[in-house]
């Protein structure tokens, strides 16, 4: 989520000519520039959460995810699919930092409620087999999300572009409220394969799906992100000067 709100910001702050007069464009040689570009993304929060059409910026919320797998193995395919993530415009910024020349950046997030409404398809065969699918609804307070992405330049027509090449997501959270839409016979014995094949506490079962979660997330900020710098050169989305 991070690095759509980072580069939303850089693209807004370069079209700024074009929007109200309170959109501060931040200069890569700003003495300041990590405090800049926090007081941007505080200013434009509600630009990033809605999207601007004319801009081909979609709204950070809902935030659609297709497929998010938790694990694919011969006893044990347990996918979410259809999720529909919201909450995440309700986030403070706890830190960032860009390094210009070693074109990378790290920012730390706290959203304060999340909530993902999707479809489980559970297909499980440890004690007894399990296979449904429903919606599911999950709720989370409190997600602190740390990353660090690493940027790289490339030159078209003798211009330079950056774009995103990698990033490195670790969410945060101790307490995660599911829902499941099923009978109460498949909720107990859903409830058991989940204790068996998780482990006893919450602890365990957040460890386990949180990779998969950090890791498709991890691909549609790629995506995302990487569709909206495209379209500007490097000088334009941080112009060389104060």
């Amino acid at each position: 989520m991070f690095a759509i709100i980072f580069t939303f910001t850089l693209m807004m702050a370069y079209t700024a000519a074009e929007i109200p007069s309170y959109i501060h464009i931040c200069g890569r040689r700003n003495p300041n520039l990590d405090k800049c570009i926090i007081d941007s993304i505080d200013n434009l929060k509600d630009f990033i959460c809605k999207g601007i059409p004319e801009l081909n910026t979609p709204p950070l919320v809902p935030f659609f995810m297709k497929h998010i797998t938790i694990s694919d193995t011969d006893n044990a395919k347990l996918y979410l699919k259809d999720a529909e993530i919201i909450g995440l415009c309700d986030f403070t910024i706890n830190s960032f930092h860009i390094d210009i020349d070693k074109l990378h950046f790290n920012m730390d997030l706290l959203f304060k409620h999340v909530r993902l409404n999707g479809t489980y398809d559970f297909d499980i065969r440890v004690l007894l087999p399990f296979v449904h699918k429903g919606p599911i609804y999950l709720t989370v307070d409190d997600v602190g999300a740390k990353g660090e992405v690493d940027m790289k330049l490339v030159t078209k027509n003798d211009k330079k572009y950056v774009y995103l090449s990698k990033i490195n997501l670790k969410l945060d959270f101790k307490k995660l409220n599911y829902i499941f839409d099923m009978n109460e016979k498949q909720s107990t014995q859903l409830n058991e394969i989940i204790s068996n094949f998780f482990g006893s506490n919450e602890e365990e079962f957040i460890s386990k799906i949180k990779p998969s979660i950090e890791k498709e997330v991890s691909k549609q900020i790629l995506i995302r992100a990487n569709n909206i710098v495209k379209e500007f050169t490097f000088d334009e989305l941080l112009p060389d000067r104060a």
